[in-house]
């Protein structure tokens, strides 16, 4: 082990790129002296700006990156000691979570825990605190981490790479608030290629920063040792968590939660052994987180419900920060760890019961048998005792001296105070009873309202003051007979009774705003006590009786009374003392003290001095005469007063001045020459001063008096006591899953219509259907719902979608709790299937807080014409009713061939029939449609998960309402095929209209161009009337119709022969006319021959 933990020594490289750029640099620093110029080493134009424009692009850029990184600054509400920071580690299963955690453990706590269950709270340094959780490969269970971890340990295998619940974990953590993520490698020892083992490392280091940020921080862990990673790795991963910077996020810090470390069930169990299946009643443990918590504040128990605190309170912290030394590392008491469900913690006290732990951090080592034998001893006689402790230290007797009489403990520790209440008649005399009265009501605070009202104790005193009250009354009988104006006696007495008697019918407001006001206390209140036999007993001093006393007396619920020992004597010189610097006869000052000032006005008498010195210069406004003092006397008095005091006034008006100029520098002087503060600055400085302020306001206060004023801050370990939990959390409780309390503001507890932005996830590989089930985890709260889908037209029309468009947003309206507006959320189809595609449906935010919602969707009206009239038709078939049709007056029509319409008014029959009136004259085979909008309701259906309360081996299978498709699958049902519903191609026919018609008065006023030109010919058809022949009429057109027949027959024949004789005509011609040319040819021929030869003949 020695020689794994000693360092290798660094080799330099000797050659390479990087070898060659120092040798170059050593060689110019070696050539540093010699004559070279500074402008022949450096050329002034090589680093020149070359392009104006780029440059400025270059800036722009680097401006605009410097813009990104910038956050607006928030104001710091974490207290002087913050809870301990959540560091949740996360992965699939097999990728060494549990082995990270023991091996973080290890080197922060020097421990070793036999079993991780549940949160392990340990110190990781001198001023920080660190609660380690395991997440399960539960998407309920990452949910829920992700909402409360400040650090993720992302754990990859690299030999498999990234796995879905990987993305899963990061998605989930975009929509809840980024908390600070850092990737850890695992499994790095299967590669034995180290080339491979390179390019794995890479891959998955630029995988990571796409996800994350670009150089996000990634630990490689290569092996195991012992069961444990390597020792250096593990610490430099430790050192990271223990100086990495928590950016508060915005719902963390809006609202209080609690991750419970111990859980305990108080439950009375006469009620669990009659009834098993009871609600319990449960105390909660664990450090506050987030804002203040508040008496009876709403809480969400996430896989469980919402409650209502009964009763908390905060206990001693159980892993406390170390004490503030100078010091460079922890000792090893200080290295404490908390661990109740994985059973390290010590001994345990709190409300209900003491806790023994018989293991611990340090359980494994071996110990001798006689200590063993004394712990045994121990603990068995604790666990075989039937009585508690209380009751054991009441039965105790005590026996001072051998003559008296042993006292119990009871007795000398009787903290209950018992008191008689009597109730008087307004008639009776009291004056005996008076000083008993107002011993009474002295004693009593503004918060023993609940005493005042309890009944007498014992039955002996009831009679005993019976029989004084029947005494009294005989004697105000016979006073009464002797003198009949004795009502007017005591009159204060029966004033105070009539108050006293208003007052218990009357609620205390001040304990209905504040509480019990026992737990205000001094921080002096538990100084009067002496501790006597190492704290068995206490005797309280007279000094906080005589305070207890004058404070129920000036401060109690009637103070008009008030006693006569506790008046001042003015009289006194030593009180008048006390009070004389309050008046003008003190001393104020060092320089001003008022018995100096009258002494020496003391010192010459009024009759010494003249009326000038006393009075100076005045004018008579009656006569208008004008008198002078002495001024030169005045004048030097006053210059030997003042030479004393003009040095400090001097002084201190010196002072005064540079602080003023200090001031107005720091307000209006530039800093740094004439650069400015910049916004983000000045809002900085801002901030930083209001959480100064709010430190500094309850700085001073215990814990028992802010707790009143801000309720309980973050880093108490609270005690949470919770009534009505189901049982079901209690039997089948698993420490695995984290149990988180998160608290609910005003008005998230309500109810009503969500609307919200949502996109479907583009690695969900289905789409999502209106009014099909969805889980969504918003805010504290994980629950199914049925969400409809929509989309806003230009006119703000919200239009219902039957499905979730593709990469786009849409708008959701579902019934569910309402949550802040830009509050993130993550929507999943099921809890409980394990898949091995992407399960993260949907996400979005949170956009209308209003509790309505209306939604509408397209529906058509049809109707057929029953009468047409020109332009005006009667439509049936569209409305059932008169009154029906009386609301769509007005609204617009239309016909399949595209003439538009209006409702002008129904008819009387057919029922639901009306008139409306078209554009242009409509056809019996048109159909008519309306076009209106529905409202849609949204369902109102909102089922918390129930998680947790599932037994231990079904926790991973909660189902809520199933979709319609999963019901037919199951069900062996195929979906209804409806005809009508397919989409086929349109055919439509071709619309034959009506040539336009003009008459000719109007075309005798139109323009020439507007003129028809072309004009089909007008026929004249007349319809005649069918005539009836008789037999001889018949037979005559028969005759004449074969007649016809026969001259059709004869003029045909003509035809035929007349075209044979043309054509036996132009046959004829034909050769007739090519005889003609033949001899039209010879006789050219024989010209032509006999001209040759006559030229020939005279050219010879």
């Amino acid at each position: 082990m020695d020689k794994e933990d000693k360092h290798k020594s660094h080799q330099k490289r000797q050659s390479g790129r990087k070898a060659d750029k120092k040798k170059l640099n050593a060689n110019n620093a070696n050539n540093s002296d010699t004559n070279v110029t500074n402008s022949q080493k450096k050329n002034s134009k090589a680093f020149a700006i070359k392009s104006a424009v780029k440059a400025e692009r270059q800036f722009r850029r680097k401006q605009d990156l410097t813009a990104k990184r910038e956050q607006l600054p928030t104001v710091d509400r974490t207290p002087l000691e913050p809870p301990p920071f959540v560091v949740a580690v996360v992965g699939p299963q097999k990728v060494g979570k549990s082995t990270l955690i023991s091996s973080i453990l290890k080197n922060l706590s020097r421990s070793k825990l036999s079993q991780m269950v549940g949160p392990i709270t340990c110190v990781a340094g001198k001023k920080r605190r660190l609660t380690l959780i395991e997440c399960n490969n539960d998407i309920n269970c990452m949910i829920d981490v992700a909402k409360v971890a400040d650090l993720v340990l992302l754990m990859v295998d690299a030999s498999f790479g990234f796995e879905m619940e990987t993305f899963e974990f990061l998605n989930i953590c975009q929509s809840h608030g980024f908390p600070r993520i850092m990737g850890v490698l695992t499994h790095l020892d299967v590669f034995k290629n180290p080339k491979s083992l390179r390019k794995t490392k890479k891959i998955l280091k630029h995988r990571f920063w796409t996800e994350i940020y670009s150089g996000a921080k990634l630990f490689y862990l290569s092996g195991l040792i012992g069961g444990h990673y390597l020792k250096n790795e593990i610490h430099n991963l430790c050192r990271f968590i223990s100086v990495i910077k928590f950016r508060p996020l915005q719902w963390i810090t809006s609202h209080p939660y609690l991750i419970v470390d111990r859980i305990e069930d108080i439950t009375n169990q006469e009620l669990i052994r009659q009834n098993p299946k009871c609600n319990r009643k449960v105390c909660l443990f664990g450090y506050s987180r987030g804002s203040n918590f508040k008496r009876n504040n709403d809480i969400h128990i996430p896989g469980c419900g919402d409650f209502t605190i009964k009763d908390i309170s905060f206990l001693s912290d159980p892993c406390p920060l170390p004490d503030k030394e100078k010091r460079r590392s922890l000792n090893e008491k200080e290295r404490l760890i908390y661990a109740p469900m994985s059973g390290v913690g010590g001994l345990v006290y709190d409300k209900d019961a003491i806790y023994i732990d018989l293991g611990g951090s340090h359980s494994h080592k071996d110990k001798t048998d006689e200590h063993k034998e004394h712990d045994d001893e121990m603990v068995s006689s604790i666990i075989s005792s039937k009585q508690t402790i209380d009751e054991k230290m009441a039965s105790t007797q005590l026996q001072l001296f051998s003559n008296t009489v042993p006292s119990l403990a009871s007795n000398v520790f009787s903290n209950e105070r018992f008191r008689r209440k009597v109730t008087f008649n307004t008639e009776l005399n009291l004056d005996e009873y008076e000083d008993e009265a107002n011993d009474d009501y002295s004693d009593e605070d503004n918060e023993s309202e609940n005493e005042q009202q309890m009944d007498l104790q014992n039955e002996d005193s009831e009679d005993d003051i019976n029989e004084e009250i029947s005494d009294s009354d005989e004697v105000i009988e016979d006073e009464d007979e002797l003198n009949v104006s004795k009502w007017k006696n005591d009159l204060s007495s029966k004033a105070a009774n009539a108050f006293y008697s208003r007052l218990e019918r009357t609620e205390n407001i001040q304990k209905l705003v504040y509480g019990d006001t026992n737990d205000l206390k001094d921080d002096n209140y538990f100084n009067d006590y002496k501790e006597l036999s190492d704290g068995l007993f206490k005797v309280i001093e007279k000094k906080h009786e005589e305070m207890h006393k004058m404070k129920a007396t000036l401060n109690s619920i009637e103070c008009t009374k008030f006693p006569k020992e506790l008046l001042i004597n003015w009289n006194s010189d030593r009180v008048f003392d006390t009070i004389k610097d309050c008046f003008v006869t003190g001393k104020w000052a060092d320089n001003e003290d008022a018995a100096k000032l009258l002494a020496i006005d003391t010192d010459q008498t009024i009759e010494e001095k003249s009326d000038d010195e006393v009075f100076g210069d005045f004018e008579d406004l009656e006569t208008g005469e004008k008198f002078f003092g002495n001024v030169e006397e005045n004048n030097e008095k006053d210059k030997n007063d003042g030479n004393n005091d003009s040095d400090n006034e001097m002084q201190k008006l010196m002072e005064k001045k540079r602080k003023t100029k200090e001031r107005f520098d720091l307000e209006y002087d530039e800093k740094d020459g004439n650069e400015e503060k910049s916004f983000l600055e000045v809002q900085r400085e801002k901030l930083q001063e209001q959480s100064r302020l709010n430190r500094s306001e309850f700085e001073n206060m215990n814990d028992e008096q802010r707790i009143q004023f801000e309720g309980f801050r973050a880093g108490m370990y609270l005690r949470l006591e919770i009534d009505n939990i189901p049982h079901q959390l209690i039997d089948n409780f698993d420490p695995n899953h984290p149990l988180i309390v998160g608290g609910l503001l005003s008005g998230e507890t309500n109810i009503g219509y969500v609307r919200v932005r949502i996109k479907k996830h583009r690695w969900y590989d289905k789409i999502l259907k209106s009014r099909d089930p969805l889980i969504m985890s918003m805010g504290w709260r994980r629950f199914q719902t049925q969400p409809l889908y929509s989309t806003q037209d230009d006119n703000g029309r919200n239009r219902l979608l039957k499905y979730t468009p593709q990469h786009m947003h849409c708008y959701a309206s579902f019934w569910g709790p309402i949550s802040p507006q830009n509050t993130g959320f993550i929507a999943v189809q099921s809890v409980s299937d394990i898949i091995p595609n992407f399960r993260i449906a949907a996400t979005g935010v949170v956009l209308d807080i209003d509790k309505s919602s209306q939604i509408v969707k397209k529906l058509k009206l049809l109707g057929t014409a029953l009468k047409i009239y020109k332009k005006t038709a009667f439509i049936k078939g569209m409305f059932n009713t008169a009154l029906e049709v009386t609301k769509f007056e007005g609204a617009s029509l239309r016909t399949v061939s595209g003439i538009r319409g209006q409702i002008k008014k129904a008819i009387r029959a057919p029922p639901g029939a009306f008139r409306a009136t078209f554009e242009d004259k409509i056809l019996m085979s048109d159909i008519v449609f309306l076009k209106t909008w529905y409202t849609v309701t949204v369902p109102k259906f909102y089922a918390i998960v129930t998680s947790l309360l599932l037994p231990l081996n079904e926790k991973l299978k909660w189902q809520g309402m199933k979709t319609v498709g999963q019901l037919r699958y199951e069900s062996g049902i195929q979906a209804p095929n409806n005809r009508d519903s397919h989409y086929t191609p349109i055919e439509r026919k071709k619309f034959n209209f009506k040539p336009l018609t003009i008459s000719k008065s109007l075309q005798r006023e139109l323009p020439f161009k507007a003129k028809p030109k072309l004009l089909p010919k007008k026929q004249n058809k007349v319809k005649r009337v069918a005539v009836v022949r008789d037999r001889e009429e018949q037979q005559t057109h028969n005759l004449m119709k074969m007649i016809r027949a026969a001259h059709r027959q004869k003029m045909m024949k003509e035809k035929q022969a007349m075209a044979q004789r043309v054509a036996k005509h132009k046959k004829e011609m034909n050769k007739i006319q090519k005889g003609r040319e033949n001899k039209q040819k010879e006789t050219k021929k024989r010209i032509f021959s006999k001209l040759s030869k006559k030229k020939t003949k005279e050219n010879n």
